[in-house]
């Protein structure tokens, strides 16, 4: 059976150290994660995005062109989708030459599967959150249309809007976490049938859920400290996919493995009780037993 390999890293932030956010160690925790990708020979490096911080345009261009420099010393293609921090002072035309990847979306076929990098507007407002735009949404709608099943589908910013409880930076900004109506990608998803599994960074932290049978996964940030007293978290994963099973392995400071077999295409949860109906039956049910406890 054979095995699509890829490697995946989220959240680098290469550029000056924050408080929390080791990102003056960035450019060698990256040269790591493209050694030890090379020594296990994956077949694609997809970086979710947020590959420098938001500081200036010249700053920023520096450390990304740093950032690009490693990665060309990967042996397989690198793949990025585009994070809040890289579009806030260079914008898409200016990183995605940087980066040499295109400027829009797209979707490559490996080894039976549909890989689709989406990179949708990011851009994050204090007023209104992160919004999924209406030629983002149609763009993923035709996207889904040509994709074959299975599919992956990698983005920046998660969709499933996850609980920011605990969460450093989000809990008390839940809008800018995940996108605010990343219910109508997820309807999007679901009724296409095709992907099985997406995977998101921005949040810095573990993070799943599974809805409408679809799998969704964030992966920690390389450089952040927040569960680590000031030690970069140095987390990278390895996403080994079969026609059978997809399996998730993060490395670093907060290691986890995950493993799922492949969903058969047309398998769903079905449609949420209404609250009517769920409270007839709870009724019905409780007048049958002698004991309602």
């Amino acid at each position: 059976m054979s095995v699509l390999r890829i490697a995946v890293i989220a959240d680098i932030h290469a550029g000056e150290t924050r408080s929390n956010i080791q990102s003056e160690q960035a450019p060698q925790l990256l040269e790591n994660f493209v050694s030890e990708a090379n020594a296990r020979s994956v077949e694609l490096i997809v970086s979710l995005g947020d590959n420098i911080n938001a500081a200036s345009a010249d700053e920023d261009r520096r450390y990304l062109q740093r950032v690009a420099k490693i990665f060309s010393r990967s042996a397989a293609p690198v793949v990025s989708v585009f994070g809040n921090n890289e579009l806030k002072f260079l914008g898409r035309s200016e990183t995605a030459r940087i980066l040499d990847c295109t400027l829009d979306s797209e979707i490559r076929d490996a080894s039976g599967w549909s890989l689709i990098f989406w990179r949708p507007d990011c851009e994050l407002s204090l007023t209104k959150g992160l919004i999924l735009s209406d030629d983002d949404l149609a763009w993923l709608d035709d996207a889904l249309s040509k994709a074959k099943f299975p599919a992956v589908l990698f983005v920046h910013a998660p969709i499933d809007d996850h609980s920011m409880v605990g969460n450093y930076y989000f809990e008390n900004h839940k809008d800018l976490a995940t996108y605010t109506n990343g219910r109508a990608a997820r309807a999007l998803l679901e009724q296409s049938g095709k992907v099985v599994l997406v995977l998101s960074g921005h949040t810095h932290w573990h993070a799943c859920s599974t809805i409408g049978g679809i799998h969704y996964r964030t992966i920690p940030s390389l450089t952040d400290t927040f569960e680590h007293s000031g030690e970069a978290s140095e987390a990278w994963a390895i996403l080994d996919l079969t026609t059978q099973t997809i399996a998730l392995e993060v490395f670093g400071r907060e290691p986890m493995r995950w493993s799922v077999p492949v969903r058969a295409q047309e398998a769903r949860w079905r449609a949420p009780m209404s609250r009517s109906d769920f409270d007839n039956r709870m009724q019905t049910l409780w007048s049958k037993s002698k004991d309602p406890q």
